[in-house]
């Protein structure tokens, strides 16, 4: 479990989508057990029109099938209603509106991390932010010192990663136990390129 940003600088992969990805299942599952057992989340729910594509079904995987009835015929019953009175609402789904809101808190807390020189060598250690928090991080930062040191360090962190991707390609795709880091080099980057899965790309 990470607890802190700075600890996340040691995760494989991008370290903001580390926190979001473990925040997401905390909220998802906290939420469906406040949905199932308490009638005013489970309408505030119902009024949002329930959840996007993406999180319905991680909802669906990390609970129960009761619970996932109880919220979809809760669900059912609004979009009969919308139907019968002609119109029909958007789905502003509750998780997505959650992470949005860490997200840009966590933005904002590596901006003032890496102003911090040490900070910034622990940062050159790990395998750096995925494309779409880049961009983010860099728009925030506009055209200063510390944007010419997040783009040097990216392309360090890249020019890395495709040698270890090199080595695990040469090794014929094994992931052995004695296989080194290379082993998850592949997964890192379709992180690197895309962000955590259900990650909006900039301008969606």
């Amino acid at each position: 479990m990470v607890n802190s940003l700075k600890e996340a600088f040691g995760y494989h992969g991008c370290p903001i989508c580390a926190l979001l990805y473990q925040e997401e299942t905390d909220f998802i599952c906290h939420f469906q057990g406040k949905a199932f057992k308490e009638e005013k989340v489970r309408q505030d729910l119902v009024s949002s029109n329930g959840f996007c594509n993406f999180h319905f079904h991680e909802m669906a995987r990390l609970t129960s099938p009761l619970v996932n009835a109880v919220l979809t015929k809760d669900l059912i019953d609004r979009e009969i209603k919308e139907i019968e009175g002609g119109f029909y609402g958007r789905i502003e789904c509750p998780v997505c509106g959650y992470l949005d809101q860490r997200e840009g808190l966590y933005l904002q807390e590596f901006t003032t991390l890496l102003g911090d020189a040490s900070v910034q060598q622990e940062y050159k250690e790990g395998d750096g932010l995925c494309r779409i928090h880049l961009e983010r991080v860099l728009n925030l930062f506009g055209k200063n010192e510390l944007n010419q040191f997040l783009r040097r360090t990216q392309l360090m962190h890249l020019k890395k990663l495709k040698g270890e991707l090199q080595v695990f390609i040469n090794k014929g795709g094994r992931t052995s136990r004695e296989i080194g880091k290379e082993k998850n080099s592949w997964w890192v980057a379709i992180e690197k390129q895309i962000g955590k899965k259900g990650l909006k790309n900039p301008g969606s």
